[in-house]
């Protein structure tokens, strides 16, 4: 069994429990809703366990790339770099982070920082990517909301993204009807895929769901690419994309708010029905390049690139 480190809110009972040994993930996360703890996190059974897949529940951190790229062999100013061959296709996905040791560098009652460095936590993967990299993520918990802090700091000229793969259970109360809870994403474009691969140019997001706004999930499954995110201001968090798997039966939502730096929104259900992912990426995933246009930043060395989510239940008012 890994060894879990645990933050909490004495004054509410919200805790949210991690994973320093794989990935710094947070494995389960009881936030306050209204006068009860829920869980907001799913993870699979024997998740904590050392063999488990570092993808398949919890919040996985997934740096320098999310998602996938098109190809093992990717070039970069005149040079070319070798990927692991991951998915089932043999394709490179999730970066090199969320399945590695983090070093925690800070903890307190009801926060904690860690940190990832290529070089010298993953050091063999060092010659795959154009330059070492630092990564720290602060996580820290109050009543009703887990946020995350992520700042990405270049130690050499490379390409740059975050995006985070969150499990968020359906229905959000035991015993409740998983299909009929209802998927709130603010996306106006969809990104057409042949293979799990981008093909064609964006196309209006209705073409794949009624997005922006609620739509059901039953019957519906996804491992899909959306973007063209609507943003509002959000009082004391400024402007923000906010997410949501609603739940009328159980009278919650599950919100999931981000800064608008994540430009990108993977929408993924497991074939076990019993979560559903929305991912906040910071580029569009399935790159045959590292293109801006796409949203890759391009880091000289000593810059960064910052980014920050919001979890949060929300007791839905009676007529929602």
């Amino acid at each position: 069994m890994l060894e879990t480190l645990t933050i909490h809110d004495s004054g509410s009972g919200a805790r949210a429990e991690f994973l320093p040994g794989r990935g710094f993930t947070c494995c389960s996360a009881t936030l306050l809703a209204g006068d009860r703890l829920v869980e907001l996190v799913w993870c699979p059974e024997g998740f904590r366990e050392p063999g488990a897949r570092a993808s398949s529940g919890g919040i996985p951190i997934l740096c320098p790339y999310p998602g996938r790229l098109a190809s093992t062999s990717m070039p970069f100013e005149g040079r070319t770099f070798e990927l692991e061959p991951v998915d089932p296709l043999g394709r490179p996905i999730h970066g090199f982070t969320h399945d590695r040791p983090w070093r925690v560098l800070e903890a307190s009652e009801a926060a904690v920082t860690a940190e990832f460095q290529l070089s010298r936590d993953a050091a063999e993967r060092l010659p795959r990517w154009p330059a070492d990299f630092r990564l720290t993520a602060r996580w820290s918990i109050a009543g009703s909301q887990l946020e995350g802090r992520f700042t990405l700091t270049a130690l050499g000229r490379m390409p740059a993204a975050i995006g985070l793969h969150p499990y968020l259970p359906v229905p959000l109360r035991a015993g409740g009807d998983a299909e009929a809870c209802l998927l709130d994403v603010p996306a106006r474009l969809w990104q057409p895929q042949q293979e799990l691969l981008p093909v064609g140019p964006l196309a209006a997001s209705s073409q794949r769901a009624a997005f922006p706004g609620r739509m059901p999930l039953a019957g519906r499954s996804f491992d899909d690419v959306f973007t063209g995110l609507d943003v509002r201001d959000a009082a004391g968090s400024g402007p923000e994309v906010v997410t949501a798997v609603i739940d009328r039966a159980a009278g919650l939502a599950a919100e999931l708010a981000f800064d608008r730096v994540f430009s990108v929104c993977v929408l993924f259900t497991p074939p076990h029905r019993e979560a559903v992912c929305i991912e906040p990426y910071t580029v569009l995933p399935g790159a045959d390049a590292f293109d801006p246009q796409r949203g890759w930043k391009l880091l000289d060395e000593g810059e960064s690139l910052t980014a920050m989510v919001r979890f949060r239940l929300v007791p839905l008012p009676p007529e929602a």
